[in-house]
């Protein structure tokens, strides 16, 4: 079984697979799909590579493409093409996107990207073996995590966890931490800024999370953001009216998020940004120079001039309270960490960093003047993919779970719940569950254990049984249901034996089963026999949930 993080990002996707041989995540290539993203963190470090999925789709008549391929056929600024899934689904948006395909929501577009995404790489994974651990924002968890399980559904997707981003940022950055090291996690990413205080805390080897303390978050000032400030002030700068950007708005935030992307890098000192635009008739090139800072925005003022050909991208930030923001968000979060558990900034270990805005030339060094030394670069694309793929935050059931049962009163057989989805395993003495199991007929030598996933993801009747007549276990069922029962041990099932056979009308409180959940995920039996005073099971594993 492989361990698969995938980490969806409003800007990109990155999906890492954890390497047993070499204990490390590894980020995953997918052909025609991926593309690699270069970067470093100053200039005289070597560029490291990752590879990213560009989060953006295109619904073009005759196919549907994801990631590189759209950019590869031009087709970014297309109108059939839809980006900023993550950030529209997180604000709950519900506008409509007319396409070729049709009208589609945020909902629409992200959870078709994941389902092609995960099909393309199906033929490296395994859907139903492997476990894929998904990333979700704090902010918007729970919501979002329900979307997140129902994607993960959709593409068939067996085996799913949820971590929150903050965590597997953590995770991703520290192969090695102590217990109660307390850390700043800076998230800066497309949407939106996320800063954590967190303790990491790796009390059992087989649960790793880490202890939020305090937290504090920003809209407005993330990647998504700056490509609009920057196309702003190039049309500014070339007059550009605005019934004509509205025709060209696409290829302009295009060539902005590109001059971003290229003033990231330490070692670029400035980019031209080229627009070519037909008025009239007429072709005209508009260009402008964009260099990384200057010697104003380095002292922490807005110099810049109104020419056209130049400009700075350090002013530009400072102009639209980038900076101030930044510092904001992240005073705010050591506030509420010194309130709600006295952690003082001296106390953290050290500043781990995420997100591509978070190369933005300034916030190193806002980072410098709040940690100095103790800040962390080390892979601000894919670290929280890579944590994903290293631990969880609390263990947590992924269904309901449940097991069939013969009612006599009502002479029909149903299911009974044992373990509900959010559950926390593994499980506490005081949350185990109890049943009594009876047989369904006087003589029966064996009581079948037939244990269920249950989904309510989809609506179709099934039905489902323990035993036949002689009391062997059956794959159909005679319960019939609006939900999707999957038995999970009919290949490997659990008999109860019944010595003496089963008398319906005395044994109706004979057998008593104690089921609980190990830290394995592993469901669990003791079984006792009441009439002879015996124990028959002793915590033996039914099947893992």
């Amino acid at each position: 079984m492989a361990r698969i993080g995938i980490d969806f990002g409003t800007a990109n996707t990155v999906i890492a697979v954890y390497n047993e041989q070499v204990q490390q995540a590894e980020t995953l290539e997918v052909t025609d799909i991926s593309m690699k993203m270069s970067h470093r963190v100053d200039a005289n470090s070597p560029e490291q590579i990752v590879h990213i999925i560009p989060s953006i789709i295109h619904y073009g008549k005759d196919q549907t493409l994801i990631g590189n391929q759209v950019l590869f056929q031009g087709l970014v600024e297309h109108q059939d093409t839809f980006r900023w899934m993550k950030q529209l689904i997180a604000r709950r948006n519900n506008r409509f996107k007319k396409t070729s395909q049709g009208l589609k929501l945020a909902v629409d577009a992200g959870r078709e990207f994941l389902t092609l995404l995960i099909k393309y790489i199906s033929n490296k994974v395994s859907l139903t073996d492997d476990e894929f651990t998904f990333t979700a924002p704090t902010e918007s968890f729970e919501t979002f995590q329900d979307w997140l399980r129902s994607v993960a559904e959709f593409a068939g997707i067996k085996r799913l966890r949820i971590i929150d981003e903050p965590t597997a940022a953590v995770l991703g950055y520290r192969t090695a931490a102590t217990r109660d090291e307390l850390f700043l996690q800076y998230d800066h990413g497309c949407g939106t800024l996320n800063v954590a205080v967190v303790r990491l805390d790796l009390s059992t080897p087989s649960e790793k999370k880490a202890i939020h303390l305090g937290q504090a978050g920003r809209d407005g000032i993330g990647g998504m953001n700056i490509d609009c400030w920057i196309a702003d002030d190039f049309c500014r700068r070339h007059r550009i009216e605005p019934e004509l950007r509205k025709k060209i708005e696409a290829l302009i935030l295009f060539q902005a998020e590109s001059t971003k992307i290229s003033l990231s890098d330490p070692a670029c000192k400035e980019v031209d940004m080229m627009i070519q635009i037909e008025e009239d008739g007429k072709h005209n090139i508009c260009k402008t120079t964009y260099t990384r800072s200057c010697e104003h925005c380095e002292r922490g003022l807005v110099g810049g001039t109104g020419v056209s050909d130049r400009a700075c991208l350090g002013c530009l930030l400072i102009a639209n309270g980038f900076q101030k923001n930044v510092r904001e968000t992240i005073e705010r979060a050591l506030e509420n960490a010194a309130i709600k558990s006295g952690v003082r900034r001296q106390d953290i270990a050290q500043a781990l960093v995420t997100g591509g805005t978070s190369l933005m030339p300034c916030v190193n060094n806002i980072l410098g003047d709040f940690f100095g030394e103790r800040v962390q670069y080390q892979n601000p694309y894919d670290a929280v993919v890579r944590g994903a793929c290293r631990g969880i935050v609390i263990p947590v059931l992924q269904h309901d779970y449940a097991i069939e049962s013969w009612n006599r009163e009502k002479q029909q057989y149903e299911f009974v719940p044992l373990f509900k989805m959010g559950d926390y395993y593994p499980t506490k003495p005081e949350e185990v569950v109890q049943l009594w199991a009876r047989g369904s007929y006087d003589g029966m030598e064996r009581i079948g254990l037939k244990i269920f996933e249950v989904s309510q993801m989809k609506r179709m009747k099934l039905s489902e049984s323990i035993l036949d007549e002689e009391g062997h276990l059956l794959e159909e069922s005679r319960v019939v249901t609006n939900y999707v029962y999957v038995c999970l041990n009919s290949k490997n099932p659990t008999f109860i034996t019944a010595n003496p056979p089963v008398n319906i009308k005395r044994d109706q409180k004979r057998f008593l089963c104690t089921f609980r959940v190990d830290e394995q995920r592993r469901l669990l039996v003791t079984v006792y026999d009441k009439l002879t005073d015996k124990s028959l099971m002793q915590d033996h594993p039914v099947v893992r949930l």
